[in-house]
């Protein structure tokens, strides 16, 4: 796989001469549709200010925000390739490094410490912001670089490609030859290095901390051995079922222990699958396991692997687990990476009601990998197109239209659009939970309840034994939109746009039970009796308040798509 297509970020100390090789380099690749970025003129550009001035009235850590911003807009620019100048210390920050391997390629600038203060000096002169240096002498300047450098360097080692600016007489050439040879050890680089496969990157801003979800084939084992290894974990537990044990996570545990060696422990938790199983028994057995494994607060973390019960039920023991253990999510099924493992939301179901007992529990870290949709059996991939579905339908018309069009394609099978649809599925949702993160506004991110409210008194009607979740959210959908249309909410044009799209979507599962067990079900359910989401039109989303006859109708409905 060649560089020319990815981004090139260079790394390295301040004054390493990275804006000068940079925009030297874009003018050799204006021909294959390269342009130039200084990260920190970017940031001044949005911000409206100077660098300095951000550091004197808000300080370096939002100066940090404002630049991982500045990372993300730049990662997400489809189509076009860039070249970017980094901040000296923009590789500290975790997420920074994550988005740069996934958008591009890190280029190490490895300038001595002489030159690069030789370098900060004559900016300094000529009144270029260098706020971490603007009072220091020629000494305290070396002294300085040479503490950066021995700080960075694990990071800047990490880095794809690694150039010297320097010969071996110890001459400087200038930024045009640089850049000439630069190129060429690209190219070098491409025989003799497989590069890693690109993912991209979305931020989840929660008041329990933000987090990164990267989403990417093939990135899963990869990034999560980095995030131990920057987070200096001792000890790693997998949690998981014993179907997704056999199929991935002993691959996860080889690949890990191969790379991670004695710096991290790592060994499993494995439960038994079903949505049968995500209850309070579980769950003691789960920190019972924690306990004897040694886990420890600070030291380890936990990783999920499976779908919606996996990543619901592991959530929820790592927040209960001496008050909270680091845990990362990969989700295993099209509904989890679409849904249940963003936006922070544990449970385990008990007292005859689904997740009537969890929290609100922020990951680390979201690894999205379709890589893994491909052992996913047909069945559990149509379920999840359910809340995929849904995204589009309630707030995105435009999204609704994209996926009207792939519904034959999505339905057949997997292929390289799924990781696409998941994308545009995280960011729909993130608005929602950003907005609303733990439900207290009213009707913000109740409107994700779309098809759920039916959906849940369906699947506890039905014992939860004849219904995927998806299944059920997918009839409770078209409930909704069909009692949207009969209450003359929604047009009857729209009705049927949305009825001939979902209905495509297969149900292998059965209505085994009655409308009145389903009625029941519903006047309990725990998100407010009578109180459902229904559809203005597509894209355009509410929350109405139904009386039980008006349910009953909707109930029945689906008594007649068999």
């Amino acid at each position: 796989m060649t560089w020319r297509n990815r981004n090139l970020y260079l790394i390295g100390l301040p004054g390493a001469g990275k804006s000068s090789i940079g925009l030297n380099l874009a003018r050799a690749l204006e021909g294959f549709g390269y342009t130039f970025v200084d990260l920190d003129a970017e940031i001044e550009q949005v911000a409206g200010e100077r660098i300095s001035e951000i550091f004197r009235t808000k300080g370096e850590a939002h100066f940090r925000e404002l630049e991982t911003r500045a990372l993300l807009r730049i990662a997400s620019r489809n189509g076009r390739h860039t070249i970017v100048a980094t901040g000296g210390g923009a590789v500290e920050r975790d997420i920074n490094r994550a988005i740069i391997r996934g958008s591009g390629i890190p280029i190490w600038i490895d300038v001595t410490v002489r030159q690069a203060a030789k370098n900060v000096r004559s900016d300094l002169l000529q009144g270029r912001d260098r706020p971490l240096f603007q009072t220091a002498s020629s000494e305290e300047l070396k002294k300085t670089l040479s503490e950066l450098l021995e700080a960075r360097r694990k990071y800047y080692e990490e880095a794809t490609l690694h150039f010297v600016t320097r010969s071996v007489r110890g001459e400087e050439p200038d930024s045009e030859e640089l850049a000439q040879e630069l190129l060429i050890a690209l190219d070098k680089m491409s025989l003799a290095v497989a590069l890693k496969p690109p993912h991209r990157t979305l931020l989840a801003k929660s008041a329990m901390g933000n987090y990164p979800i990267l989403i990417g084939s093939g990135t899963a084992a990869r990034e999560l051995s980095h995030f131990i290894l920057g987070g200096q974990y001792a000890h790693v537990i997998i949690m998981t079922d014993s179907n997704v044990e056999s199929l991935h996570a002993q691959d996860l545990c080889v690949k890990l222990k191969a790379t991670l060696g004695s710096r991290a422990s790592v060994s499993s938790i494995v439960t038994v699958p079903g949505e049968h199983h995500k209850n309070v028994e579980t769950l003691l057995q789960v920190l019972a396991e924690m306990k004897l494994g040694g886990a420890t607060r600070r030291k380890s973390v936990v990783v999920s692997m499976g779908g919606g019960v996996v990543t619901d039920l592991a959530g929820l023991a790592a927040n209960l687990y001496h008050r909270g253990l680091d845990i990362v999510h990969i989700p295993t099924t099209l509904l989890a990476q679409a849904d249940a493992a963003i936006g922070g939301k544990t449970g385990i179901d008990a007292f005859g009601g689904k997740n009537t007992v969890g929290t609100f529990y922020a990951p680390s870290l979201v690894l999205v990998d379709p890589i893994y949709l491909k052992t996913l059996a047909r069945r559990e991939l149509h379920s999840g197109l359910a809340e995929v579905y849904k995204y589009a339908l309630i707030g995105n018309a435009e999204l609704w239209q994209k996926l009207a069009r792939r519904v034959r394609r999505l339905v057949r099978g997997l292929d390289a659009s799924y990781e696409e649809t998941i994308y545009d599925c995280i960011r729909e949702k993130l608005r929602y939970v950003e907005s609303d993160e733990f439900e207290r506004s009213q009707g913000i991110r109740e409107l994700l309840n779309f098809g759920h409210t039916f959906g849940h008194a369906i699947e506890s009607a039905t014992d939860f034994s004849s219904l995927l979740h998806g299944e059920a959210v997918l009839l409770g959908m078209r409930a909704a939109a069909w009692l949207s249309k009969e209450l003359a909410i929604l047009s009857e044009d729209a009705w049927r746009e949305i009825e001939l799209v979902l209905g495509r979507i297969p149900v292998e599962g059965s209505l085994e039970t009655s409308p009145e067990r389903i009625l029941g079900e519903f006047l309990k359910d725990k998100k407010g009796k009578g109180r459902v989401v229904l559809l203005r039109e597509i894209g355009k989303a509410m929350i109405h308040e139904i009386s039980e006859p008006e349910a009953r109708r909707a109930i029945e409905y689906l008594f007649t798509l068999a």
